[in-house]
């Protein structure tokens, strides 16, 4: 039960990590600092495979522009998750039936339902909200059945040793992804070079990584959506590097789109609407 308790605090941690470092995402990738940057970069092109989420724009909430490396529902469970984790070690008493397998069971379910009828039946599209709900409730349900147990039966072991030792994992984990991340920051063109090579003057910028591009292809709610980027993207979201998206003018169908390769610029498409 040590090593559960080790492992419970691990997992919390790094769970309040990763959510950190992808609220972080949306600043980093408009850094021109090389390790901001590639921090931000290495959330929106590896971090989906920490959940293996689809990181669809429209199905992610947003900061500035910029959508979070986590759709909305893996960003609540995350939440949810981290909170479930934590709880146990605050000293709150929840009540007896918050504690039990079915109480867990009955907060899964909704999310069960809302993503269900979503994507294999097709009988509706869900909304932001009603994704964040559903994903937090499914976080807490999840972890907070087995953190508790974990806590309960471990009271006799030297807690603050524990956190000790989860620290020196989790700071080795950050050495790692710093080290990535400066690597990462080699590699991208960043977004005021993009912007400088475009010779355009935004009035809107973003990024949209390559699993996004894939996924948004083949989304059937995505199919017929109404947006000229997105429809472009489905067209050229096989380039391999993600793209940046720089908007001139309104972003409406008489505005100019420019899409720069995020590795090295070479792929350039200027889709001027206001001719069409």
């Amino acid at each position: 039960m040590e090593f559960l308790l080790l492992f419970l605090m691990v997992y919390a941690v790094l769970d309040a990590i990763i959510l950190a470092w992808f609220f972080f995402a949306p600043f980093a990738v408009q850094s021109g600092n090389r390790l901001s940057f590639g921090l931000g970069m290495l959330a929106y092109n590896f971090g989906y495979l920490t959940s293996n989420c689809h990181q669809m724009p429209q199905r992610s909430l947003l900061i500035g522009g910029f959508e979070l490396p986590f759709c909305a529902r893996d960003t609540a469970i995350y939440v949810g998750c981290i909170v479930a984790a934590l709880l146990p070690f605050s000293g709150v008493k929840m009540p007896k039936y918050a504690r039990s397998l079915s109480f867990a069971i009955v907060l899964m379910v909704p999310m069960a339902v809302d993503g269900i009828s979503q994507t294999i039946f097709e009988m509706r599209e869900s909304s932001n909200l009603m994704r964040v709900i559903t994903g937090l409730l499914f976080g807490f349900g999840m972890i907070y059945y087995f953190a508790v147990r974990i806590v309960d039966n471990t009271k006799w072991v030297n807690v603050g040793v524990e956190w000790v030792k989860t620290l020196e994992i989790c700071f080795v984990a950050l050495l790692i992804l710093f080290v990535a991340g400066y690597g990462m920051g080699n590699k991208y063109m960043s977004m005021n070079q993009a912007i400088g090579a475009s010779g355009l003057k935004p009035s809107f910028v973003t990024y949209l990584s390559y699993r996004a591009m894939q996924t948004t292809k083949y989304d059937p709610y995505l199919s017929t959506y109404d947006d000229a980027v997105l429809r472009e993207v489905k067209k050229y979201g096989s380039r391999g590097y993600g793209v940046w998206v720089i908007y001139e003018g309104p972003m409406e169908y008489n505005g100019k789109y420019v899409f720069f390769s995020g590795g090295n610029g070479t792929f350039k498409l200027i889709p001027d609407f206001s001719s069409t």
